[in-house]
C-alpha cells in the first residue's frame, strides 16, 4: 500500500496548478501582512485585533482559512478523485492488487498530507513574515478572552489554533470528498463545491444579522452548524474554553466522521466498470 500512496502523491503533485496554488501562499501572506500594517494605523496597540510578530500567524491564516483553504481542498479533491473517474483512469488502479479499501485510504492520507503540508507552509510564511512586518510586543493578547499573556503562552497558543484549523479543515476535506465521489465531472465538482462553500458562508453571516439573534437565543448553535464559520471565528471560541465549545467539538466530528465515512461507503461500493 506504500507504493500506492506515493503514486497517488506523485500523481498529486505532479500538476502544476496544484504547486502554483500553494506557491502562491506565501504571497497571501504577504499581503494580508500589508492589510493589517495599515489595519494597525487605526487600532491601539491594546486591541486585540492589533497585529504584532506573535498574533499575526493568526490573523493572516483566519483571513484565508474559511475560503482559501477550502477552495484548495475543492481543487485537491478534484484532482485526486472526481477526475479520475471521469476519465475512467480508476480502472487501472482498480485493476491492480489493491482493495477498494486501500485505494480510498491512500487517496485520503495523500490529500490529508498535502494539506498538512500547506498549513506547515503557511505557518512558516506568516511566522517569518511577521517577525518582519510586526513588532514583538511584551505581552500578547488572546482571542475572544482577551487574557494577558506571556509571549511564550501566545506561541503555544497560535500551534493550537493551527491544530484545531487543521482539524476543521480534515473535516471540511470529509465533505467535499464526499461531494467529489459523487459528482460525475471536474467541472461539476468545482461548481457545486464553490455553491455549498459560498451558501455555508453566507448563511450564518444572514442568521447573525436577523432579528431572531438576540441574548439568550439559541440561533447560536444554528450559526456553528457550518464548519467555514467555525474555522472563520469558532476556533478562538473553542480556545476560551466557552459554553459552545461542546458543541463546536460535535459539529466537527459530525463532518469528519459522517462525511467521511458516507465517501468510504459510496467510493467502495460504486461499479468502476461501467
Amino acid at each position: 500500500m506504500g507504493q500506492l500512496i506515493i503514486s497517488e502523491f506523485e500523481r498529486l503533485w505532479s500538476r502544476w496548478s496544484i504547486r502554483l496554488l500553494v506557491m502562491t501562499l506565501p504571497l497571501l501572506v504577504i499581503v494580508t501582512g500589508v492589510y493589517f500594517q495599515n489595519h494597525n494605523q487605526n487600532r491601539s496597540m491594546d486591541a486585540v485585533d492589533y497585529a504584532t510578530a506573535l498574533n499575526f500567524p493568526i490573523l493572516s491564516i483566519s483571513e484565508h482559512l474559511f475560503i482559501t483553504f477550502n477552495i484548495l481542498l475543492i481543487f485537491i479533491c478534484a484532482y485526486v478523485i472526481t477526475e479520475e473517474y471521469q476519465q475512467k483512469q480508476i480502472k487501472l488502479i482498480v485493476l491492480r492488487a489493491y482493495s477498494m479499501s486501500q485505494i480510498f485510504l491512500s487517496k485520503f492520507i495523500v490529500m490529508a498530507t498535502s494539506l498538512f503540508i500547506c498549513f506547515f507552509l503557511y505557518y512558516l510564511a506568516s511566522f517569518s513574515i511577521g517577525l518582519i512586518m510586526f513588532e514583538m510586543p511584551e505581552r500578547s493578547i488572546l482571542f475572544v478572552s482577551e487574557a494577558d499573556v506571556t509571549n511564550t503562552e501566545m506561541v503555544r497558543y497560535a500551534l493550537n489554533y493551527y491544530g484545531i484549523a487543521f482539524l476543521t479543515s480534515l473535516a471540511a476535506l470529509s465533505l467535499f470528498c464526499f461531494i467529489a465521489i459523487l459528482m460525475p465531472s471536474v467541472n461539476a465538482l468545482l461548481g457545486s463545491g464553490i455553491c455549498i462553500l459560498f451558501f455555508s458562508i453566507v448563511g450564518p453571516q444572514l442568521l447573525e444579522q436577523s432579528t431572531a439573534f438576540a441574548e439568550g437565543s439559541n440561533i447560536s448553535y444554528v450559526v456553528y452548524a457550518s464548519i467555514t464559520k467555525i474555522q472563520y471565528t469558532g476556533i478562538s471560541l473553542l480556545l476560551s474554553g466557552g459554553e459552545l465549545s461542546g458543541w463546536l467539538i460535535a459539529v466537527t466530528s459530525f463532518y469528519l466522521l459522517v462525511f467521511l465515512g458516507g465517501a468510504y461507503l459510496v467510493f467502495t461500493r460504486r461499479n468502476y466498470y461501467v
